[in-house]
């Protein structure tokens, strides 16, 4: 039987219960299949509805190809037979081949199985799950998590009164634990909540249980709690025995409610789509960490936490031989609530430039964009380590929370552990048990494998050739103590990538190591988001011969189990830029700069997006706010290159031959290039034609040629010359670019467009490209 699980954490497992990784990297295809089984009325489902719920984009012809290549892919990931049609227009699943968690869950519901129930639903439905371009399946998608969630809420309340109602207070107040955040507005289920610990005596637990309420209710619908509800709270502050509270039908709609129903359809959707995703899995979340609960600040917030910097903690041991292990911390937290789907956290590139400042804090958070900051300080001594750790609101500079750990240094990982677990709690942000059990995980046992893989991933971010020799070096040092730890084979193979796309392009040697340590990594961890970066910078890459495909296939398997791995985002952005998804590409590099402000390649690739679309101003802006030393030949390039489509001819050559005097080398050719297309607007064929011959020379071996080709594609267009163009542009596409908009938009490749050639070359880069909409 196959298995299939919407709610909470998506898993599909096949008939021999191994799960289906090859679907669970295809969004669009897997949002059809679990539309299929989730759907109601529970059935066939016609093809015309199929079809405008996920390729609506798409006329009829593409769309029904798209739809019959999807129900390809199902049937070869499970099975011939799980698939079942009716005629031409009727679409359904065989359910007696695939058990789905929502159907149960609907079953035992119906039959009054309430506990039952609540084990299936383990969260909302398709948790964080959103495939663009398909507004009807969001729609859809937004009232199915709205319906299961309230089924839920209902049981939950229906258990609480059955339990109280046989004398089991102890088990009625966990069943109304689980009630308040499926509800996370209503405050019937909260004053039961209230009154039942009243009535255990556990005070402390229900007004902790009013005040989370009254805060998220502030932030996020700017109300207080109703008059009863204070009342039962006054009461229980009193130390009075509260009575079990009992309300009439008509009780149950609350304030919150209220503001939620008056406000138009439209709105009211978004609100409620809001409230159903803060109530999910929230009855997961609550560590219990004793030493911060009396150190919480209890004024009022500017509303939850999304998004979080962890700033470079302050060393104040003497012992300078212990000086890195502040940085090290530092790393290991970020990597950890990183993790968290639920939490943006700003990657340690960003913050790195805020160590030992003196800036207010409520200014770098306002930098980073982020709504909290973390800051605290470590100091090492006679073999033990004590953290003082800090938490400050962004909006209003109050300190939320704030405490000290201290332990043995041999008990490094429950330090890092208990300061995570400490900040989560304080946060009040969701974890699942699964992401719980992560945290408590050492990624080792070998203290000092560990230490060595810190020091290595911290120069590896330094991403120069010398710090990255020394990153290989202490990587296979900690790979050596300890051959199963996997994300110390994956940062290696970063390691040995970096220095193949970067430093060395000719290094074979470590082209062939980043691929064994990727592939080891993912044997010792199959679900290592650095492992699945690692194959994908590899595939996309030295030796990976461009695989686009599979390349995003692996990115977007990294980022549904880290979406707050920054270089991921981009990677899968520079992948959609080259194969010409450019709003695609625009949205992961928005996403990059969300976790890493300072991140200029994802600014600088926003810049090339814009002016593949056409919009040449908005580029040029986009790349003159990166600063001319980061990546200098692609700098003068591509502001050149923009200069030109503007008109602005003399301002690009002043610029070309001012970075050519000072780099003659040029490496990959791709100042050069660009100086041949300024020579070509002058009519110059003969300079044109040398600065072509230099670029192909320079660009022996460079990865990333396919755009000095591009360039040199457009110089021979503006020649007037299609053979030569032709042969380029197919280079350029072989070899990496396959970048549809962009040809299909250069306006000097129009000059050569009527060449039967160039035509059909362009046919097929537009069916190619169809295919890649579609898919992706």
């Amino acid at each position: 039987m196959i298995g299939f699980r919407l709610l909470g954490t998506l898993h599909l497992t096949d008939a021999e219960g191994r799960e289906v990784k090859s679907l669970l990297t295809r969004s669009r295809r897997l949002a059809l299949l679990a539309y299929l089984a989730a759907a109601t009325p529970r059935g066939l489902h016609r093809r015309d509805t199929l079809l405008a719920l996920f390729w609506p984009e798409l006329d009829q012809e593409h769309a029904r190809a798209a739809l019959r290549q999807a129900l390809h892919v199902l049937r070869d990931a499970l099975g011939p037979d799980v698939v079942v049609t009716r005629g031409d227009e009727e679409i359904g699943l065989d359910f007696d081949r695939l058990w789905c968690d929502v159907v149960a869950f609907d079953r035992a519901i119906a039959a009054g199985r309430f506990d039952e129930g609540l084990e299936l639903y383990r969260g909302n439905l398709l948790e964080g799950f959103f495939i663009p371009d398909a507004g009807g399946f969001e729609r859809w998608l937004e009232s199915e998590r709205a319906r299961l969630q309230q089924a839920a809420a209902r049981a939950a309340q229906t258990l609480v009164k059955r339990c109280e109602a046989t004398g089991d207070l102890q088990t009625a107040v966990e069943w109304a634990r689980r009630a308040v955040p499926l509800a996370p507005h209503e405050e019937e289920p909260l004053r039961h909540l209230i009154a039942l610990l009243d009535r255990l005596g556990d005070r402390a637990a229900a007004v902790a249980a009013y005040d989370e309420f009254a805060k998220r209710l502030g932030a996020e619908l700017e109300t207080e709690p109703a008059a009863e509800t204070k009342a039962l709270l006054t009461a229980v502050r009193a130390r009075e025995r509260a009575a079990p509270v009992e309300l009439p039908a008509s009780a149950a709609t609350t304030a919150a409610a209220v503001a939620v129903r008056s406000q138009p359809p439209r709105r009211r959707r978004l609100i409620w789509g809001a409230l159903a995703t803060v109530g999910g899995v929230s009855v997961l979340l609550a560590f219990r960490v004793g030493s911060w609960r009396g150190r919480l600040w209890s004024g009022p917030t500017t509303g939850q936490i999304h998004s979080l910097a962890v700033l470079p903690f302050a060393d104040l041991s003497r012992d300078t031989l212990q000086a890195w292990y502040a940085d090290g911390l530092t790393e290991a937290l970020i990597t950890d609530l990183g993790r968290i789907p639920s939490l943006r956290v700003i990657s340690r590139g960003s913050v790195a430039s805020f160590r030992g400042t003196k800036r207010p804090l409520h200014e770098i958070a306002r930098e980073l964009r982020v709504d909290a900051v973390v800051e605290g300080g470590m100091q090492v001594w006679e073999g033990r380590v004590r953290v003082d750790l800090r938490l400050v609101d962004a909006a209003s500079g109050y300190q939320l929370w704030a405490d000290r750990l201290e332990e043995p240094m041999g008990d490094r990982f429950v330090l890092e552990d208990r300061a995570a677990r400490s900040i989560l709690s304080a946060l009040r942000v969701p974890v699942t048990a699964a992401q719980a059990r992560n945290l408590r995980t050492a990624p080792t046992r070998n203290l000092a494998a560990y230490d060595l893989y810190l020091r290595g991933k911290i120069r590896v971010r330094h991403e120069s050739q010398a710090d990255d020799s020394v990153a290989i070096d202490l990587l296979e040092r900690a790979v050596a103590l300890d051959p199963e730890f996997g994300v110390a084979h994956a940062e290696l193979a970063h390691a040995y990538a970096l220095r193949v796309t970067q430093f060395v392009p000719g290094d074979s040697e470590a082209r062939d190591r980043a691929a064994v340590e990727t592939e080891k990594a993912l044997r010792l961890d199959p679900d290592l988001a650095e492992g699945h970066y690692a194959r994908a910078f590899l595939l996309w890459g030295p030796g990976g011969y461009f695989a686009h495909e599979l390349a995003i296939q692996e990115d977007r398997r990294a980022l549904d189990l880290n979406p707050n791995l920054a270089e991921a985002h981009q990677h899968l952005g520079m992948v959609y830029l080259h194969i010409g998804l450019l709003d695609n590409a625009i949205e992961e590099f928005r996403k990059t700069l969300a976790i890493d402000p300072s991140h200029r390649f994802a600014q600088q690739r926003i810049g090339i997006a814009l002016v593949y679309q056409g919009r040449y101003e908005d580029g040029l802006r986009t790349f003159r706010q990166v600063p001319p030393e980061f990546n200098p030949a692609f700098w003068h390039s591509q502001v050149a290159w923009a200069l030109l489509y503007l008109g602005q001819d003399s301002a690009a050559a002043s610029l070309i031959e001012q970075y050519l005097r000072q780099r003659p080398e040029d490496p990959g050719g791709v100042v050069t290039s660009t100086r041949a297309i300024v020579f070509a607007k002058q009519g110059d064929e003969r300079r044109a034609e040398e600065d072509i011959r230099a670029a192909v020379q320079k660009g022996a071996g460079y990865i990333h040629f396919h755009h000095s080709e591009y360039y040199i594609a457009m110089a021979y267009a503006l020649l007037h010359r299609p053979q030569p163009a032709l042969r380029f542009l197919r280079r350029a596409a072989a070899e990496g670019m396959p970048c549809y908009p962009c040809f299909a938009n250069d306006p000097y490749l129009a000059m050569i467009q009527s060449d039967p050639g160039i035509a059909a070359f362009m046919r097929d880069l537009h069916a190619q490209w169809q295919r890649y909409k579609a898919a992706f």
